[in-house]
């Protein structure tokens, strides 16, 4: 776990909490190794963040771990601007297709991130709500507002899926329908597998019931998709 006001790192590897990263000798700084797995304790500590970035969107555990536990997120909170931002245009062309309309196009545009500003609350309150339903002891022992700074950066690291939503937006006219469609919820189903396994990570749910969280996280993601779907129905009615 991670705290802001008292910097916590954790072994990217297994997850075990560990006081430093690397080790200051007279000439030479060198990374320590975990007690538990005896790996490095965190490998990124030197890489650059595209890279971290690269292994975060190839789902591996251990850049999630680096980025919420270990590493500096101001990057990636700017980062995930531009994956809003991303979003809400593929989901207003989704919905607009290529009306001439500019003002309709404008107006669709906020309303869509809007409505994915939503989505993300939605969800990390979902999330919330599981984080105390399974492991209350820990959310009191750190603390409701360092677990809701957590569970955002899980969310903002789970939306990073969402650039693979770039090529259809690419070559939206060069696709049929259906394979519109079938795009989209491939990456949906990133997007959930990678919400899943950034929530795991970070070790605020309770281990032991391991599936339990996963069920829990899925059945967060459709309520989620539920009110998406909602939303986009009365925004369809609010722009025709």
């Amino acid at each position: 776990m991670t705290s802001e006001n008292r910097k916590n790192y954790v072994c990217v590897s297994c997850g075990n909490p560990v006081r430093e990263l690397i080790k200051k000798y007279s000439n030479t700084v060198k990374p320590t190794h975990c007690d538990k797995c005896n790996q490095i304790t965190d490998k990124y500590i030197e890489v650059e963040e595209f890279i971290i970035l690269i292994d975060a969107l190839l789902l591996v555990s251990a850049a999630f771990r680096h980025m919420i536990c270990n590493g500096n997120f101001k990057l990636y909170w700017k980062i995930s601007l531009v994956v809003l931002l991303l979003e809400s245009f593929a989901l207003c062309r989704q919905k607009r297709g290529d009306e001439s309309n500019t003002a309709l196009h404008e107006k669709g545009f906020y309303m869509c991130t809007l409505q994915n500003i939503g989505e993300y609350l939605l969800i990390t309150l979902l999330l919330l709500f599981i984080t105390a339903l399974l492991n209350m002891r820990q959310l009191v022992k750190i603390g409701l507002a360092s677990v809701t700074l957590i569970i955002l950066k899980v969310v903002a690291i789970s939306n990073f899926s969402k650039f693979f939503l770039l090529p259809i937006l690419v070559w939206r006219s060069n696709t049929t329908d259906f394979g519109r469609k079938l795009h989209y919820m491939l990456v949906t189903g990133h997007h959930l597998c990678s919400l899943i396994m950034a929530y795991n990570v970070v070790g605020v749910s309770n281990n032991h019931l391991r599936w339990l969280t996963i069920i829990l996280v899925i059945c967060a993601f459709a309520t989620k998709e539920y009110v998406r779907y909602l939303a986009e129905f009365e925004m369809e009615l609010y722009l025709s």
